[in-house]
């Protein structure tokens, strides 16, 4: 078994997997800017200021350099132009940051998030360090370049963070649920399915909210829940498993309930923690990792060669 040193110098982050993650919440990001108006984004608020929330740190957003209707019309061209390139998956060393940065802008500024939002900017600042190193043109292909030492443990640190916020976002929906007695004695869903705003659509209620299918939804989105969290624990195999939940919990969510960028949001949290994978089968040659740092201290630092 190798040591915890052995497996974070074994790590490669530049895997497809996280470029789905990257591609997916920017995605998720994206469908909000073009299905939903400035008015709806930045309603009017009673006895309240009207247009981006502007107050404290959220002055840092872009939306909040200008409150004009140009001036935001300008931002929401940029917003979608820096998403547009992430999914794409060009360059994510240069889009890394500009990506946090928009989904940071919109995230602090609009007056009612559904909670993706804020799981989106985390997510995003995590990124970073996973991308900074990464010298591929398209995130969708396969690195042809050996990633720089030094870089190595930053990207499994991060990695290691997203997948603790998969055991605290998840962790934290089971033990809320549990202690409810709606969630408890299965009807829960009921409630949920019936819900004015955030609701299914009439036609799938008969079908959805039955006598024997509202007790299983219920204990199911428990099970499923808990079952990523168990998975984020597990090896790269495992951790594809618990994306395969998250696919499956979060599909039905959207289908059922129509939280498609929550849920895109979800399933790229999960898939960016099932991302990664181990380039040494066995122990790793503590004597060959030495020589490599003494190789690239001689040389002035490591260095990376762009692939194209």
């Amino acid at each position: 078994m190798r040591t915890p040193v052995a497996r974070a110098l074994a790590f490669e982050p530049r895997t497809i997997t996280l470029g789905a993650a990257r591609s997916l919440v920017a995605l998720a990001e994206l469908s909000v800017l073009v299905f939903t108006s400035d008015a709806d984004l930045f309603p009017a608020v009673p006895n309240g200021p009207t247009g981006p929330r502007c107050d404290g740190l959220r002055t840092l957003s872009l939306w909040c350099v200008s409150s004009s209707p140009v001036a935001l019309t300008i931002f929401r061209v940029v917003t979608i132009a820096v998403l547009a390139l992430v999914i794409s998956g060009y360059r994510p060393r240069w889009t890394c940051i500009p990506h946090w940065y928009v989904t940071f802008s919109l995230a602090v500024a609009i007056h009612v998030p559904n909670g993706g939002e804020n799981v989106a900017r985390v997510l995003t600042l995590l990124l970073i360090p996973l991308c900074l190193g990464d010298d591929r043109i398209w995130h969708w292909r396969r690195p042809a370049t050996p990633l720089p030492a030094w870089w190595i443990g930053t990207s499994y640190t991060a990695h290691l963070v997203i997948r603790l916020q998969v055991v605290i976002v998840y962790g934290q929906a089971v033990w809320l649920k549990l202690v409810e007695p709606e969630w408890r004695d299965g009807s829960a869903m009921h409630f949920v399915l019936q819900d004015a705003y955030f609701g299914a659509a009439p036609e799938l209620v008969p079908f959805l909210d039955s006598g024997v299918l509202t007790p299983a939804i219920t204990w199911g989105t428990i099970l499923l829940e808990s079952a990523i969290v168990i998975c984020v624990f597990g090896n790269s195999a495992v951790r594809r498993v618990g994306l395969a939940l998250a696919v499956v919990l979060h599909g039905g969510i959207i289908l059922a309930l129509g939280l498609a960028s929550f849920g895109l949001v979800m399933i790229s949290l999960v898939a960016a923690a099932s991302s990664g994978r181990s380039e040494h089968s066995g122990e790793l040659d503590r004597a060959q990792v030495t020589m490599q740092w003494a190789e690239e201290e001689r040389d002035g630092g490591p260095t990376t060669r762009e692939t194209e």
